[in-house]
């Protein structure tokens, strides 16, 4: 009995099974079961499913949708229908796709879905125009992308200082030249184009005898001077632009280039970017990159194998339009650091900043391509950082005429402590030690400093807070003193304190305006910086200490005609060399503009900075 019920149950459960099987096989026997369920396959981007349904389905059917969701760049995909509308054994079903696009927005289309019965069946009767309307074997969808002109960087009058330039385009077309040699020559000695260039334009893959073949660009002027000499068959020269600052080199690498879009952007910006689409590769170019270039307009479009465009556009997106960015530098101030740099072949740097606000006014680099050491570099400030020692002292109260000696070395708690040039000066004041920058004295001095007082002055001049600048900054740090010769140390701008060119310029600023601006580079945003005040009495007392170092002290050598000029060297021990190597460093300021330099590896400050410092003043408008 037991086995018989067993039995009846399996029996039970397999032809219920059974039933489930064949309840989920039914066939799908009208057309509006069908073009519903076509069109939820769709929705899911089921392509599989679709194509169960489909009457004869060609082979590349599934690659056939998964082209147009790549050729468009599809994020997302809505699609829904209408009843099957039956006329005898025929049908067709309204269907409207929404597709979104990458980097452009939704493009909305009505398309129908068709189908017929045959033998009690209905199926899909599937073409590409089942896809949508217009679309025919072997064409594509492409996104047709139309750029503005890319806006420019202006400076702070609102002058062009990066923008769109007329040039003459200089290239090669290989089917004209008749001797390669003095081609080669010609541009080499007139263009500064190298053979090896010439020679792999012309042999690059797929190059057509009569392509034109740019290779370099020369500035209208440029190329009056040496166009009769490129006057050689097989050279040929266009009319043409070029996005250029207002002269070569000028103010890199803080503006930036442009250039085609690397795999890493590419990744980085996505859509509507392309492959091939120009981009800002550094500086400002690529830190504003969408609003100088603004978004595309696009247009949808369908081509065939060739990749010539059928029919006109298939729907129209509206690009925004690009924007200036407006900055701080200003053009006669940066021309004028650049030129104070002439004949000057190692790695340095300059910043100018108004003193009033923290706008940034000059930023040179050199080498100028590549690290903006000016505004990222982190350097030992050497005794530049005095300013800072001495704004704590004189905030604790210390008079300039504080007594205080100034031998060749003295020991910190069994550290020992020197002059740069072993100088000694004897029994002095802190105003001699400051001008003539005695380490001894200042260590000695620093000494009865609190770890609190330090850090406050330090703090109070901006070490330790952010500096947005737009670009890569790393600002200025000092570490809480670990013990009394790490404060010395910090107290001669050594151990661990470091800073950047930008940020010591910010300093210098502070003491001529009486107070620390965080500094700024784009147009603008000096209205809601930081700011410290200082205190009067003391910010007075950095000024005359300053004044003196440019005519009685170490930066005699920055010393110009007409205003005063506020100064203080610095010579910053870096690495392990026995002795070590030095940058020289020199900051100060005349009227309200507040500079900084560095010179890396340069040796003294007061020798090879403070020169410098006076060549950039001499060569200022008004100066």
């Amino acid at each position: 009995m037991r086995k018989w019920l067993v039995g009846a149950l399996v029996i039970a459960v397999l032809v219920g099974a059974g039933i489930v099987i064949y309840l989920h096989t039914l066939p799908l026997n009208s057309p509006t079961q069908v073009a519903d369920a076509y069109i939820r396959r769709w929705d899911a981007q089921d392509w599989g499913g679709m194509r169960a349904l489909v009457r004869r389905p060609p082979a590349g059917f599934r690659q056939d949708h998964t082209q147009v969701m790549s050729d468009l760049q599809v994020s997302s995909l809505k699609v829904s229908g209408q009843p099957a509308v039956v006329a005898g054994k025929v049908a067709q079903a309204s269907v409207t796709v929404t597709l979104d696009l990458k980097g452009l927005g939704s493009w909305t289309y009505q398309s129908v879905v068709h189908l017929s019965e045959q033998q009690r069946r209905w199926e899909v009767d599937w073409s590409p125009a089942t896809i949508f309307p217009k679309l025919t074997a072997g064409e594509r969808f492409t996104r047709h992308l139309t750029w503005a002109t890319r806006a420019p960087i202006q400076g702070r009058d609102g002058s062009v200082l990066q923008g769109s330039t007329p040039v003459e385009s200089i290239g090669v077309e290989p089917a004209a030249i008749a001797d390669i040699g003095a081609v080669e020559a010609a541009l080499q000695q007139f263009a500064g184009v190298v053979s090896a260039t010439v020679t792999n334009a012309i042999h690059a893959p797929g190059v057509q005898p009569t392509w034109f073949l740019p290779l370099t660009t020369l500035r209208p002027d440029a190329f009056s001077a040496v166009k009769s000499k490129l006057a050689v068959p097989g050279i040929i020269t266009e009319a043409s632009s070029a996005r250029l600052p207002i002269s070569d080199g000028f103010a890199l690498p803080v503006l930036g280039t442009t250039g085609p879009i690397t795999a890493q952007l590419l990744g980085h910006f996505g859509p509507p970017y392309v492959t091939g689409s120009v981009v800002g590769l550094s500086g400002l170019e690529l830190a504003y990159e969408r609003q100088l270039a603004g978004t595309p307009s696009a247009d949808i479009e369908l081509v065939d194998s060739s990749g010539k465009a059928v029919g006109g556009s298939l729907d129209h997106f509206q690009g925004t339009a690009p924007k200036p960015v407006q900055i701080t530098l200003d053009a006669a101030t940066q021309s004028a650091a650049e030129q104070a740099f002439a004949g000057v072949t190692q790695t340095a740097a300059l910043v100018a900043v108004d003193a009033a606000t923290g706008e940034i006014r000059a930023v040179v680099n050199r080498p100028a391509g590549g690290f903006d050491r000016a505004l990222d570099g982190n350097y030992p400030p050497g005794s530049t950082f005095k300013i800072v020692t001495t704004e704590a002292l004189l905030a604790k109260g210390d008079p300039l005429s504080m007594p205080i000696t100034c031998p060749t070395q003295t020991v910190i708690d069994g550290k020992t402590f020197k002059n740069i040039e072993n100088e000694q000066f004897g029994n002095i004041d802190l105003q001699t030690a400051f001008v003539q920058s005695c380490n001894t004295a200042y260590v000695q001095m620093a000494s009865t400093l609190s770890a609190t007082q330090m850090e406050q002055a330090a703090s109070l001049l901006g070490f330790n807070a952010p500096e947005p600048l737009g670009l890569a900054s790393s600002g200025a740090s000092y570490p809480a003193p670990k013990d009394i010769v790490d404060q010395d140390a910090s107290a001669i701008g050594q151990g661990r304190v470091l800073t950047s060119p930008v940020h010591m310029a910010s300093v210098a600023a502070a003491v001529a305006s009486g107070a620390w601006h965080q500094p700024t580079l784009v147009s603008g945003e000096s209205a809601t910086a930081t700011v410290h005040q200082l205190d009067p009495g003391v910010a007075a007392n950095l000024r005359t200490l300053m004044g003196l170092v440019v005519t009685q002290g170490t930066g005699k050598a920055a010393a110009v005609a007409g205003d005063p000029v506020f100064g203080k060297t610095g010579t910053a021990e870096f690495g392990t060399a026995n002795p070590p190597k030095t940058h020289a460093w020199f900051v100060g300021f005349r009227g309200g503009l507040a500079f900084a330099i560095i010179v890396e590896g340069g040796g003294v400050g007061g020798v090879v900075a403070a020169p410098i410092a006076a060549r950039f003043l001499s060569a200022l408008p008004g100066s």
